[in-house]
């Protein structure tokens, strides 16, 4: 026979399947098609588009990735699809007045001309407002394998004093398509080599441009959530780069606990134009952010220790019920049945796993089955549910956990991303959890500390930087690691 929690358990799940099967059916039957094949009243004759691909690619120059490094560089011109409100870079006139594939612009240095007015500009490109940014194709030393893949054996460096290229990663599976997105509005706007997939490239190939750029300094933009952004720290981190490379990112996750606190915002608009945000990425100040090592010791059936466990801790580490409830959305989001990804059917499901909880109370009394030691100093803990250790002030989708309520208690300290301190907190229960998230209450403060053990009796849940596991009973200990170097955008946003 089942047990009653596990009972429960199937029966949310099943019944998360059927709500998500329902509104994926509906969306299929009010859906409208992308293509038209055919007009019946005019009768058109369709071309397959795989052939016009082809005569495209004959007709039309791609943008280069590399050029002869003693030729000077001249415009790459493309007719029409010009931006909105573009003015002519010679009359000093509207472009793209007109109806159909009028008027020309530049894919490197983005400079706009009316047909009568190209001719009057010089043919050598300066690489517009962004140079600094860019890695010219004179710069890279490509070779070609037997599969007729490219790969880069070196970076010359351009004369350009002040130079910062930035290199963008994404993954085009990300934020319900918007990483595809991404990687394509960037690639017109920098050289296509420095823009990379992550489905395809894996951190430390992302990385190798830094050591192939030697003592020149670049920035990484990277679009994804806190996972993705921890899972690039902890790149940069162990290929112990010289110098370290800044990091922007654009939010794509759910929470985006690190983009908040950075200024980065919230969730990325898909209307936002990417070129205000490389302006963004010009403004913005570098940040030292604490970097954590938490080493994870299991216990063994017969008491003994076996094998460790080593991550790395950027935003905050929980135990108890809100690594629980991540760990269930964690669960059905990677489930083969979960088809419809959006941010706000993320915030709904994440929001019915901790209503479960405040039934169900998976981690009651959670203070009999764990130890806290403060500093080496063990904590005395009241009824809690769950502990959440800090290193940023956000938490839960911009939760500012420990400032809340924080006047009258003059016995704790400020919060700050790099002060080599950790800010720990208890939560009474998943209902506490949602008073918190709406202002309602404040958390339960044990202290601040330079380091942190925890004693963990019997298995639940647990979760770094909003990667949830089940934890078997294990001791870890998480104290200071180093800084990574982060960029917080000084420009004002509206998201």
């Amino acid at each position: 026979m089942l047990e009653d929690g596990y009972s429960t358990n199937v029966l949310c799940a099943l019944f998360t399947i059927f709500f998500i099967l329902m509104l994926n059916f509906f969306r299929y039957l009010v859906r409208e098609p992308h293509i038209h094949i055919r007009d019946v009243t005019k009768e058109h004759n369709w071309k397959s588009i795989r052939r016009e691909t082809k005569i495209a690619d004959k007709q039309l120059k791609c943008k280069l990735i590399t050029v002869n490094a003693n030729e000077p560089m001249k415009h790459h011109w493309i007719k029409g699809n010009l931006a909105l409100n573009v003015i002519c870079e010679i009359c000093n006139e509207e472009c793209d007045v007109e109806p159909g594939l009028t008027d020309w612009w530049c894919c490197w240095c983005q400079k706009c001309v009316h047909d009568n007015c190209k001719s009057k500009l010089s043919k050598i490109c300066d690489f517009g407002k962004f140079k600094l940014m860019i890695i010219p194709p004179s710069s890279l030393n490509l070779r070609s394998t037997v599969r007729r893949r490219l790969y880069l054996c070196s970076v010359i460096p351009p004369n350009w004093p002040q130079w910062n290229p930035l290199i963008v990663v994404a993954n085009k599976r990300s934020g319900n398509n918007d990483g595809a997105e991404i990687l394509s509005l960037f690639r017109r706007l920098l050289n296509p080599a420095q823009v990379v997939d992550l489905s395809e490239r894996d951190p430390v190939a992302v990385l190798e441009w830094c050591r192939l750029l030697g003592k020149v300094t670049c920035t990484v933009l990277v679009a994804g959530g806190d996972g993705t952004i921890a899972w690039l720290l902890n790149a940069i981190h162990k290929l112990g780069l010289e110098p370290v490379p800044s990091v922007a990112v654009i939010p794509l996750g759910t929470g985006n606990d690190l983009s908040r606190v950075l200024g980065w915002g919230k969730e990325h608009d898909p209307d936002k134009d990417p070129a205000d945000i490389l302006h963004e990425i010009q403004k913005a100040q570098k940040v030292e952010l604490d970097r954590w090592t938490v080493i994870v010791k299991p216990y063994g059936g017969l008491g003994l220790r076996s094998s460790q466990q080593t991550f790395y801790m950027y935003n905050y580490l929980s135990v108890g019920v809100d690594a629980q409830v991540t760990l269930n959305f964690h669960r059905t989001r990677e489930s083969r049945f979960y088809f419809y990804s959006s941010r706000l059917f993320n915030k709904l499901l994440y929001l019915c796993f901790g209503m479960q909880q405040v039934v169900e109370r998976d981690c009651k009394d959670l203070d009999k089955n764990i130890e806290l030691y403060l500093d080496e100093e063990k904590v005395n803990l009241p009824s809690i549910e769950s502990i959440v250790i800090l290193n940023i002030p956000s938490w839960a989708a911009g939760v500012d956990l420990w400032n809340m309520g924080l006047e009258g208690h003059e016995e704790y300290g400020k919060q700050s991303i790099n002060d080599g301190k950790l800010e720990v907190v208890a939560l009474y229960s998943s209902f506490h959890m949602a008073q918190l998230q709406v202002g309602l209450s404040q958390p339960y403060r044990l202290g601040q500390a330079n380091s942190v053990k925890v004693k963990i009796i019997k298995p639940c849940a647990m979760q770094i930087d909003g990667e949830p596991w089940y934890q078997h009973p294990c001791e870890f200990n998480i104290r200071y690691c180093n800084k990574a170097v982060m960029l917080v955008n000084t420009v004002e946003r509206t998201i």
